[in-house]
């Protein structure tokens, strides 16, 4: 989303198009479900899917109706790659359940249960509390044992599923070869009792442990490793399963009793891995499945983000620098199937126009009635707290990236009060209200941490100690005479922000040099810059005594 872009007809009526689908369900217990393979840190993106979910559930509940979000961490997939900076050896691990690999970090009980707690620790700050699920634990439920079976004994009809569906495209050869590979194929894998691998290989070499016959009567299934080449027959209650990845999807589906859920549109194209898994919900667990909500991708820069490509901005890169209120902001605010995309650079900008859509909803009077019902809607499913009866005012995010930089030369006591000043600027109050107050922190916090790592050369402010000696030997008479003027001027009263601009200007005329040179001085002396941020606010908030120290020491 860019300045431009706000401009744009807001469309969401998405949301009440897809909960008045979901509706029409009408179950006892409206269960909405996301889920992610663990294969390393997540990127933010994934929290589009997350929110969605998060939305659909809470208008279920404006409806009287009972609804949960739940999210299903795929930790029982197998390795197929590491991340470039995982310490743990491919060879020892690749094809082994990401739940039984070691956390090479050393907190959690596995590598698996590690990338998930760092996703699911970020969900309450992004104001969703799925009940978490890990595919490791489920496959362990009598559930989803029955669910294995289940897919065993209609092996057949998935085979004709796979075909009409995966092979559709095929040309003759590719359809002939597949139609023959699918007349030994088994819906699920095993995780090998000697070597605990699913499968052999990496990617491209992908081998499975595939079962190699199922015997309905005795519950026995047979199979072979394809790594360490182990084989045996024996009852399913006895191996660890999992079921191959358009089969396992369904599958979990039933088990979950999945009403709806979202999908990137990789796997929500027209006869992709979510319509697979309609046809077996229908043909082989007996029920229609859930409502299918597809949904474009979320990139950052322009840039397609993923943990195979190395190329990732986490939720907490986000909540670093930008309120999370901007992000749902961001996704909501136009048709899920379009896509999103982040620009780190333009944060400051899109904070001030969420800011600026907030006190819409708190002061509907001052706009149309198309965006007093647009901010009605849309708000408080931004909000990641329950809404609040008044309205908050916030610090200004660009006042903040100033201001949050001067920690080495204001205390943080005077860093605060310069914030509370603003603030009563701002929005014209006798105090600051405590919750306002509150906030502050954390938004310096993001501020500073914005600029640090993606603020412009303008928007970093580095005040040396000392003014160096070299810009105080390229100093003129002339600016001599400027600086002690100015020192008089700024001595005899305070002045305010648009006061303290227009004293510069006028000493400089009343010397004699051009108002551009008077601004070069000071910004080489404040900064040992030519440039830098709006002169009158930034003396005023580095503060009187401080300036005239600092002038003096030239003199």
């Amino acid at each position: 989303m860019t300045p431009e872009e706000t401009q744009d007809e807001f469309s969401i009526h998405w949301i009440k198009d897809i909960v008045d689908e979901v509706l029409e369900r009408d179950p006892d217990q409206y269960t909405i479900v996301t889920g992610k393979s663990m294969s390393g840190s997540v990127h933010v993106g994934f929290m589009k899917e997350i929110i969605i979910a998060d939305v659909i559930k809470r208008e279920l509940q404006k409806h009287g109706k009972r609804a949960k979000t739940v999210f299903i961490s795929d930790d029982y997939d197998p390795i197929r790659s590491f991340p470039p900076s995982l310490t743990l050896s491919p060879e020892e691990y690749m094809g082994v359940p990401y739940s039984d690999a070691p956390d090479p970090y050393g907190c959690c009980e596995s590598l698996g249960a590690h990338w998930t707690n760092e996703l699911v620790e970020s969900f309450p700050e992004f104001g969703a509390d799925p009940e978490v699920v890990l595919q490791s634990k489920l496959y362990k439920t009598k559930e989803m044992l029955n669910a294995v079976r289940i897919c065993l004994r209609h092996t057949e009809t998935i085979r004709e599923i796979l075909i009409e569906f995966v092979a559709r495209d095929f040309d003759l050869n590719q359809r002939t070869e597949y139609i023959e590979s699918m007349k030994s194929w088994y819906p699920a894998s095993v995780v090998c009792p000697e070597c605990g691998r699913l499968q052999s290989g990496g990617k491209g070499s992908i081998v499975p442990n595939r079962v190699t016959s199922y015997n309905q009567e005795t519950d026995e299934v047979s199979f072979k490793c394809a790594h360490c080449g182990h084989s045996d027959t024996t009852k399913l209650d006895n191996l660890r399963l999992k079921l191959s990845w358009r089969v396992d999807w369904p599958a979990k589906w039933y088990v979950m009793n999945t009403t709806c859920e979202p999908a990137g549109k990789d796997h929500a194209v027209k006869g992709g891995s979510y319509d697979t898994g309609l046809e077996i919900s229908q043909r082989v667990f007996g029920w229609s499945g859930p409502v299918k909500v597809p949904f474009e991708w979320v990139r950052l820069g322009g840039k397609d983000m993923g943990t195979s490509r190395g190329f990732v901005f986490t939720p907490k890169s986000w909540l670093n620098i930008a309120p999370p209120e901007l992000f749902r902001y961001m996704i909501l605010r136009i048709d899920p199937e379009k896509a999103n995309n982040i620009q780190t650079d333009l944060i400051p900008d899109l904070v001030d126009i969420y800011e600026s859509f907030e006190q819409t909803f708190y002061r509907p009077e001052e706009v149309d009635s198309e965006k007093q019902e647009l901010a009605k809607i849309l708000y408080p499913l931004t909000e990641v707290q329950p809404v609040c009866d008044e309205f908050v005012p916030k610090l200004s995010f660009k006042f903040a990236v100033l201001t949050s930089q001067l920690k080495g030369i204001l205390s943080e006591e005077m860093i605060l009060e310069r914030c509370y000043n603003v603030l009563k600027k701002q929005h014209n109050l006798s105090d600051v209200p405590p919750k306002a107050k509150s906030l502050i922190p954390t938004r310096l916090s993001r501020a500073y941490n914005w600029a640090r790592e993606y603020g412009s050369e303008q928007d970093i402010i580095e005040v040396p100690d000392v003014v160096p000696k070299d810009v105080v030997s390229t100093m003129s008479k002339d600016d001599r005479r400027f600086l002690s003027r100015f020192v008089e001027t700024i001595q005899r009263e305070p002045l305010d922000d648009d006061d303290m601009q227009a004293s510069i200007f006028n000493t400089a005329k009343d010397i004699g040099i051009k108002p551009k040179r008077a601004f070069l001085i000071l910004y080489r002396i404040l900064l040992s810059k030519n440039s830098g941020p709006r002169l009158g606010p930034f003396l005023n908030l580095l503060g009187n005594d401080w300036v005239l120290e600092r002038i003096k020491s030239v003199l």
